[in-house]
């Protein structure tokens, strides 16, 4: 048995990245998780685009899908509020832990068919905050 690694960029609307301009949630296009993953992880930065202050942070969770459970028109997503928070990045570099730009890898679960990354700033209204993700996958051959 063999092992090789995939890495892959996470997207929003095509784009690398996302510049985050209001306390909602934003959700990448969706990704999918190769049925021959035995690991998994997500990477997030996110960089204050002005200078950063006290509450200025970025929770990642991820909304995965199993498919089509309500058998209608495709894949069914965990909604906002009951997706799995992975990480939160402080950009105001004088908070422990805190950096702008701010970096963090963490695990992801495997057993599902993909998911969509959901990232929340609650202050990028004042202060945008750009973020980009990979997903890196370890796969069995």
């Amino acid at each position: 048995m063999g092992l090789s690694v995939v890495e892959t960029q996470i997207l929003w609307g095509s784009a690398a990245s996302i510049n985050v301009t209001t306390a909602t949630p934003q959700s990448s296009d969706a990704f999918s998780i190769d049925p021959t993953t035995i690991a998994a992880s997500i990477q997030v930065i996110a960089t204050n685009a002005g200078t950063p202050a006290t509450g200025d942070t970025c929770t990642a969770q991820i909304a995965y899908t199993t498919g089509d459970v309500l058998a209608n028109t495709g894949d069914d997503y965990d909604t906002v509020d009951h997706a799995a928070t992975v990480l939160v990045l402080d950009t105001y570099p004088t908070d422990t832990p805190g950096e702008n730009p701010a970096g963090k890898s963490a695990p992801i679960g495997i057993g599902y068919k993909g998911g969509k990354l959901i990232v929340t700033c609650p202050q990028a209204a004042t202060r945008n905050i750009s973020v980009s993700a990979r997903l890196f996958e370890k796969r069995s051959a």
